[in-house]
Formats: structure tokens, C-alpha cells, sequence
């Protein structure tokens, strides 16, 4: 799988539509399945921005990623058959980590229902352990890194609360 790309979009976003399995009793997305919806999106949003598929490269490097931490808010209930968008970003590279920041919101991108911020440490598949990206990969990676100011010195709550405003702005609408 040859690491290159030109340009990608650095916050992209899909459409899915909460399925019915995914839900709890009372037509809730059940609170585990968020994370199953949120690494979908960034797999597909690899795949169509960067032509990168986690599941093929792991094949042929025997390297991929795990998730140490997951820090979730659920904002407002997302319910069976909804349509939500979900905006996916890279937000921090290390040369054995990446953090990514996970956005699901309404349709029309004007209610911000979860937010998602998970880091994943690098490792070598045969042998279980953490291992450091490798300079082709660093490089293509660093294509993907979100650049916002001020956002590695913020805290999660403070990032609910930037983002819930930002989306309350129009910011997340277009698109």
C-alpha cells in the first residue's frame, strides 16, 4: 500500500443511519455502539480521502492501531432510524501514538449529540507490542493532523462546551 496523498480533507464527515440492532429497549443508540459508529466513519474517511485501509495495511505491515482511552460525552439522545453525521480528525501524532476526535451530530450539522476523543497506541500485531510509527508513516499521517489553536491544551469538558458553540454558530451546517 504505497503512503501518499495530496491535500486531504482534514475534518471529513459522513452520513449514517442508526440502525435498529444498534438500540436499546426504548429506541435509544445503545451507549456501547457509539464507538462502532464512530470508528466506521474514520475507517470509510480514510479509505476515501487517503486511499488507506486499517484492515489491509495491518495484512501487509503486521502494524496497527489499539485504543488505550476513550473519553465519551452523549449530549442528547440519538434514536433508531436517525440519520446523524459524523465528522472524524486526526488531533495529535507521537511516534507511537495518534489521538482522533469524534464528532456525531444531527443531519443538518446544527446539534452536536456525542463527542468522542480516543487516543490509540501503534503496535507491532505479531508481537503485541507498542512499537514507534515508521518515518513513511509519520510523514502520511501528519497530512491528516487537524490543526486548531489552543486545542492540545484543552480539556475534554472545555471541548463540549467549544464545539456545542461552534455548532450552535453554523460551523458543522454546510456540507
Amino acid at each position: 500500500m504505497e503512503l501518499t496523498i495530496q491535500k486531504p480533507p482534514l475534518s471529513p464527515h459522513s452520513f449514517a443511519r442508526i440502525r435498529f440492532q444498534d438500540c436499546d429497549p426504548f429506541g435509544h443508540l445503545n451507549n456501547a455502539r457509539y464507538m462502532d459508529y464512530f470508528l466506521e466513519a474514520r475507517s470509510e474517511h480514510l479509505r476515501e480521502t487517503g486511499n488507506f485501509d486499517f484492515y489491509e495495511y495491518g495484512i501487509q505491515s503486521g502494524r496497527s492501531w489499539v485504543v488505550n482511552k476513550v473519553e465519551t460525552q452523549y449530549l442528547e439522545p440519538v434514536k433508531q432510524n436517525d440519520i446523524v453525521k459524523i465528522v472524524t480528525r486526526l488531533t495529535k501524532l507521537t511516534q507511537g501514538t495518534i489521538s482522533n476526535e469524534y464528532l456525531l451530530m444531527d443531519k443538518d450539522g446544527s446539534r452536536l449529540k456525542a463527542l468522542l476523543w480516543a487516543d490509540f497506541t501503534y503496535i507491532d500485531l505479531n508481537r503485541g507490542r507498542p512499537v514507534r510509527h515508521e518515518p513513511e508513516m509519520m510523514s502520511f499521517l501528519g497530512n491528516f493532523l487537524y490543526d486548531e489553536l489552543g486545542l492540545e491544551e484543552t480539556s475534554f469538558e472545555s471541548r463540549v462546551k467549544q464545539l456545542r458553540k461552534q455548532i450552535t454558530e453554523g460551523k458543522y451546517s454546510q456540507g
